[in-house]
């Protein structure tokens, strides 16, 4: 209705101004009042024919040269533009609508630029993004806008043109290294997480308290007239889980960066890795390994966002129990304090090992307490790296054998 509306309104002004001209030049007469009413001629007849040009049937297309990038990536845009019919445009405004999470990250609202395609039908805009920011875009409108020399028409259409790109987060190169075990003399460095392959019976020993009554090895016990059990082979495992802090901070970002490349080093090694994310959404993925695993993680990483409203030391506290023992456990945070310090203090004394990655801009941006905190930590046996975005590479390797 109001398209009607503004279409009849510019129809009865531009005939208006004919009508005041040829008036004007009838009744004033002489040079100067018809050169008026002729010179405006050939541009109020170009404004009649924009407001009666057929603006919505131009055909657009948005072109897009791949439908997946990581973050930190160029985005080419092209639109291309056909005319149903030759009609010299002068100009005309084209504006692409951004999703939210682009116009946040650039701080612009979209992008748009002025074409002058005059005789041609077909015709194109191309436009960069640099630094393509991490997550789920959703390109949904292009919109056009047509206007005389003078601005007394303007002519607005608003097309639908749907492009997704899904930008997974940026990873750096890694050497994936066993981090430290904890031992009655400290924390030294060695394969992590042992635990019984109960398969593999390698000699007997005495009985200790503690043992099960199926490790009992019957015959040993009845040639020793005493209780001996099974000595089970001691094997390695390199499961791995992740938990991520998604609590709201300024360096969610370079958490997420951090944990795409522990994953992906991990992953790559044939480590079978599980990871934990707990905001808004409660989501566990198991320990796997293999680049469809891989891929699983990273599309999760493309769309999560720091929205947590617990504490990390509780869902710590919830979700740690129901792994085994025997995996290696990895927190990815940007900050400590008192309750997270006690809980993985408690997770440590039921021999529930792990490292802490504190994701910091710089080394020298940790507080007294905090400095207080990771040594607290690493006295009980957590091991505690402080990681700064241009050293992720090194991270590993400080906490390595």
């Amino acid at each position: 209705m109001k398209q009607k509306i503004r279409f009849v309104r510019q129809v009865v002004f531009i005939v208006c101004l004919f009508g005041i001209l040829f008036s004007y030049a009838m009744f004033q007469g002489g040079f100067v009042s018809w050169f008026l009413f002729y010179s405006f001629l050939p541009f109020g007849l170009y404004s009649l024919t924009i407001v009666f040009y057929p603006l919505h049937k131009l055909k657009i297309v948005r072109i897009v040269n791949q439908q997946q990038y990581h973050a930190g990536d160029r985005f080419n845009v092209t639109i291309q533009m056909t005319a149903p019919i030759f009609f010299p445009i002068v100009y005309i405004i084209a504006e692409d609508e951004w999703p939210p999470s682009i116009q946040m990250h650039y701080q612009r609202q979209n992008a748009k630029t002025i074409l002058s395609p005059l005789w041609k039908k077909e015709f194109s805009w191309t436009y960069e993004l640099r630094e393509l920011p991490r997550g789920e875009h959703v390109f949904s409108t292009i919109r056009l806008k047509m206007t005389d020399f003078f601005g007394l028409v303007e002519k607005e259409v608003t097309y639908s043109a749907e492009n997704t790109i899904l930008v997974y987060p940026r990873y750096i190169e890694m050497t994936y290294r066993k981090v430290g075990q904890r031992f009655d003399q400290g924390v030294t460095a060695s394969p992590l997480l042992l635990h019984r392959d109960m398969t593999i019976a390698v000699g007997v020993r005495e009985y200790a308290q503690g043992d099960r009554f199926s490790w009992i090895h019957w015959k040993a016990s009845a040639r020793k007239n005493e209780l001996m059990t099974k000595d089970f082979e001691e094997r390695q495992s390199e499961d791995l889980i992740v938990f991520l802090n998604r609590t709201p901070t300024p360096l969610f970002e370079d958490m997420i960066t951090f944990s795409a490349s522990l994953i992906r080093a991990a992953i790559k090694k044939g480590v079978q890795t599980g990871f934990v994310s707990v905001g808004s959404d409660r989501v566990i993925f198991p320990a796997r390994d293999g680049e469809a695993h891989l891929h699983r993680l990273f599309y999760y990483l493309a769309k999560v966002t720091c929205d947590g409203s617990e504490p990390f030391a509780r869902i710590i506290q919830k979700e740690i129990m129901q792994w085994p023992a025997a995996f290696s456990f990895c927190y990815v945070t940007s900050s400590l304090d008192k309750e997270l310090i006690s809980v993985l203090s408690d997770v440590a004394s039921r021999n529930r090992y792990g490292t802490v990655f504190l994701i910091k801009d710089q080394e020298t941006c940790l507080s007294k307490e905090e400095r207080g905190m990771i040594e607290q930590l690493r006295r009980r046996g957590v091991v505690t790296i402080v990681t700064e975005r241009r050293n992720f590479a090194d991270a590993l390797v400080k906490g390595g054998k």
